[in-house]
């Protein structure tokens, strides 16, 4: 089997986002070869599957794929079924939602990350060529600690106005502000890439009067990313819209506690394995938070349980098992 895989991006893009390096290494497991393409122009059409990251840019390889019959795939997070999210289905244009429909109508397949999503889809455009296939987390990287620092917090947020809100930065940093008026000691961890929005992090934080308990530290290596999942109490990750929540599923993998909203796919990624909440109510956060610094059993317990999550339904082996299956169908 030859696969063409196409993702209009960067190069470097392949190497450093998560998603396209573990696809991009499982298709070169399963595949005799996998030509690159970044410009539609330049997918190998000899190639037995054309394999597609994001619908949004799926229309051209997808008419084309028709013309010369060829099989193609499309994966990623669709965004649909939330309408707070900007980048959903229904805010967008009318040409462009109907070339994104075009493209999942008339793709051979369709492999979504979000269960949610991909039942929602069924109901409202009855098609049979979905899949489900979640997102996967390199368990061997991201792996279990029990070595916990006391009351320490961990958040992470790409530093652009919308995500900030999206991320619900000011419940937070207005959760710690209460907690420490209560006499409970934390720490906050904020980190992310630049986004332009930098600024307003750090005047939340003064005006809140946290410099002594909130370290902003923008962006950072992966390595002390997972050094930190390893080593916080909490990982706090509240959000109003939520496409898949890959940061919750590397945290669960690292053993750490998390919180977050019932948005997107998160409930199906936490389950039984975190504490979820209704809304990102600020009250909400900042009792969940207090509570379970309080319980260091069931810290403990919570963390182990989501390392186990994790090995069990979002781990490497079980995508490769899934594009066996799909591809080679």
């Amino acid at each position: 089997m030859k696969v063409s895989f196409y993702c209009n991006t960067k190069y470097d893009a392949l190497q450093l986002v998560e998603f396209y390096k573990q696809d991009l290494k499982i298709l070169n497991e399963i595949a005799e070869e996998v030509t690159v393409a970044l410009r539609w122009r330049d997918i190998d059409w000899k190639s037995d599957i054309i394999f597609v990251w994001w619908w949004t840019y799926a229309f051209i390889p997808v008419l084309l794929g028709k013309i010369f019959r060829k099989k193609v795939v499309i994966t990623g997070t669709f965004n649909y079924g939330c309408e707070k999210n900007i980048r959903d289905y229904s805010r967008r244009s009318r040409l462009q939602r109907y070339l994104i429909k075009f493209s999942i109508k008339h793709a051979w397949k369709n492999i979504l990350v979000s269960k949610k999503e991909l039942k929602l889809i069924q109901k409202d455009w009855q098609l049979k060529n979905l899949e489900y296939s979640p997102h996967i987390v390199d368990t061997q990287k991201y792996s279990f600690s029990e070595k916990r620092a006391e009351n320490l917090l961990f958040t992470i947020c790409w530093m652009e106005k919308e995500n900030i809100y999206r991320k619900c930065i000011r419940e937070i940093l207005e959760s710690i502000k209460i907690l420490i008026d209560m006499g409970v000691k934390v720490k906050l961890i904020i980190a992310g890439r630049t986004g332009g929005a930098e600024e307003l992090i750090t005047s939340l934080i003064d005006n809140l009067k946290l410099k002594p308990y909130v370290k902003f530290i923008g962006e950072i290596e992966e390595e002390k990313k997972i050094c930190l999942l390893q080593s916080c109490s909490i990982y706090l990750q509240p959000s109003r819209y939520e496409g898949f929540g890959l940061a919750i599923a590397e945290a669960m993998s690292c053993g750490a506690p998390v919180i977050s909203t019932d948005v997107g796919e998160v409930r199906n990624v936490v389950a039984d394995a975190g504490i979820i909440l209704d809304t990102c109510n600020i009250t909400q956060i900042t009792d969940s938070i207090k509570k379970l610094l309080g319980d260091k059993n069931k810290l403990n317990l919570i963390g182990k349980n989501a390392r186990e999550r994790i090995v069990t339904y979002f781990s490497y082996h079980r995508r490769l098992e899934d594009f066996n299956n799909i591809l080679k169908g």
